[in-house]
């Protein structure tokens, strides 16, 4: 290891602690997070904490940074707002969240806006249900605080800073009976992290991400898909069979040019231009050949290939839906 590495490795620990001390001893409190995710990670995370690697530790710096940048877009603006607010439940305050931004007109107003950043590689079309709850746990709390005549809203900021591009999720607004729901599972976690009963698990779009995945009950063979990994699954059938039509598509339009050209051609019009090239003929290799009629030769001159993860995906009609 070279001692760059090696002082990074201590560093972007020490960074990263830095950055989240506001959010203090998250082993005594549940926050919205943990609330919008698997409860059995959230008590099991409690109860067990543990460090996180490098690669994490940048995805959260990652985070920071994001929200460091338009926490400067915001006052060059003129934008008049909170960051990190802490609110914590007025009967239960081992349940408290962790404001990005809190947006004010002015200091006298009684409609205030809740902003909550996420940091990610592609935005998608729609906000993840996760990101979601930990709005409305933002706003409950914070409606519980306040008199009830201020208005509150609040919405999602995605940022890619990779690609250059955000994307706002707006016009979201305190419920009620969701935002029981949410502290019902906030209580339960509180519950499960005390070991008064055992964690409840709920599969998402994060599991990739969990330390306790391993022996979770939920990680089961033939499990039944989470619902944003259904519609992912759904969405990526329905672009994949788009596909197919858009190649089969390309291939009768290319024969068409290429039957026109016959050989080597450039042409333009119109902002179009067509450039046929001819690519000489070529020898490869039969492997199965060389190992069966040189297999001294076929060790020498193969290496080992990585395996990788075959996704296949089709439409499924279960076995009750046939019978019937």
């Amino acid at each position: 290891m070279s001692k760059l590495a090696a002082f990074l490795g201590r560093a972007i620990p020490t960074h990263q602690k830095k950055q989240s001390s506001h959010l203090g001893d998250r082993t005594v409190y549940v926050g919205a997070s943990d609330i919008a995710g698997c409860p059995r990670k959230a008590a099991l995370g409690k109860q067990c904490p543990s460090s996180h690697d490098i690669s994490t530790l940048l995805r959260f710096s990652r985070g920071h940074a994001a929200q460091a940048m338009y926490a400067e877009f915001f006052k060059t603006g003129g934008a008049l707002f909170e960051e990190e607010v802490e609110v914590r439940h007025t009967d239960i305050p081992e349940i408290r969240c962790h404001i990005d931004f809190l947006f004010y007109a002015n200091r006298q107003t009684k409609r205030l806006h809740i902003v909550e950043m996420k940091s990610t590689d592609g935005i998608p079309d729609e906000p993840y249900a996760s990101w979601v709850d930990q709005l409305h746990v933002q706003m409950g709390l914070l409606q519980l605080t306040l008199d009830p005549e201020v208005q509150i809203g609040g919405s999602i900021l995605v940022v890619d800073l990779n690609a250059g591009t955000y994307r706002e999720f707006n016009n979201y607004a305190p419920n009620k009976l969701v935002f029981n729901q949410l502290m019902e599972k906030a209580q339960h976690i509180l519950s499960a992290t005390r070991g008064e009963c055992a964690p409840k698990t709920e599969p998402g779009i994060l599991c990739g991400y969990c330390t306790f995945r391993q022996d979770c009950p939920s990680h089961v063979a033939d499990m039944e898909l989470p619902p944003e990994i259904h519609q992912a699954s759904k969405a990526y059938l329905e672009l994949n069979e788009q596909k197919k039509a858009l190649d089969t598509r390309l291939e009768v339009l290319k024969n068409d040019i290429l039957t026109f050209v016959n050989g080597a051609y450039k042409g333009a019009s119109d902002g179009i231009l067509v450039n046929v090239t001819s690519v000489s003929d070529s020898v490869i290799v039969d492997g199965k050949k060389l190992k069966n009629s040189y297999p001294d030769i076929y060790d020498q001159v193969t290496k080992p290939k990585s395996g990788f993860l075959k996704l296949e995906i089709k439409p499924f009609m279960p076995l009750a839906a046939q019978a019937a």
